[in-house]
């Protein structure tokens, strides 16, 4: 399954997730994208942005667990929207997703990094 479709698919398995975003860290590009709607390239830059400054900023406490095998999380937001990502350290790699104060980010958390680890062993 390539990677449009992954991200389709877990956009979809997460109720309230907005947008799912496929992010390279060292070039701070989001290299593919799921939607709800379009998304302006200066919102996915700005997305793209963050992951790189959360996952490389020191003073950030990361979330990880027996859950999250070879990954960390960050999740962040307002009262509107919650921000989380998942970095896969070793690739420099993220999933960054956008989804609504309601979701249940510990499963989105959970499924992002099953997505994440499966992009990794399968290209």
């Amino acid at each position: 399954m390539d990677m449009a479709a992954r991200l389709a698919e877990l956009r979809g398995a997460i109720p309230g997730c907005h947008v799912v975003a496929f992010v390279d860290l060292s070039s701070r590009m989001v290299l593919a994208l799921d939607a709800r709607s379009k998304q302006p390239q200066e919102r996915l830059d700005a997305l793209a942005d963050r992951a790189e400054r959360l996952f490389s900023t020191p003073d950030i406490v990361m979330g990880s667990g027996a859950s999250t095998e070879g990954a960390k999380h960050v999740i962040t937001g307002t009262a509107e929207n919650i921000e989380g990502y998942v970095f896969k350290a070793d690739d420099g790699e993220a999933l960054a997703l956008v989804c609504a104060s309601a979701t249940d980010m510990d499963d989105a958390i959970a499924k992002s990094t099953a997505v994440l680890a499966e992009a990794g062993t399968s290209g």
